[in-house]
């Protein structure tokens, strides 16, 4: 299997092959290379990219065609274990609140 193939995989939506190619490019991959367990990270915060992507894309209608994405809901739950499985920042996460002040009575 090669490291698009294993990409490709992770996604279960049809994206333009620019769109993959662009995510193997930007993580500093090879397609055409064969995939190890060791590349997991690197096609997990390509995965991370991609899914970016989908949950910030509109749903396409144009004559007869519609073209919806899958629930944003699942693929915003799937985007943030990513992030928290490879210890990069949740982009999307709602902002949690913070104490700044506690008020003694």
């Amino acid at each position: 299997m090669t490291i698009k193939e294993a990409l490709t995989s992770t996604i279960n939506f049809p994206l333009p092959d620019a769109a993959i190619e662009k995510a193997l490019i930007d993580g500093d991959l090879d397609g055409s290379a064969i995939y190890a367990k060791c590349d997991a990270r690197a096609v997990g915060l390509c995965m991370a990219g991609l899914l970016f992507t989908l949950i910030t894309s509109a749903n396409v209608t144009e004559d007869d065609v519609n073209i919806n994405l899958p629930s944003r809901d699942v693929l915003m739950k799937l985007y943030s274990a990513i992030c928290k499985q490879w210890g990069i920042p949740d982009t999307l996460a709602p902002a949690k609140p913070t104490v700044k002040k506690i008020a003694f009575w």
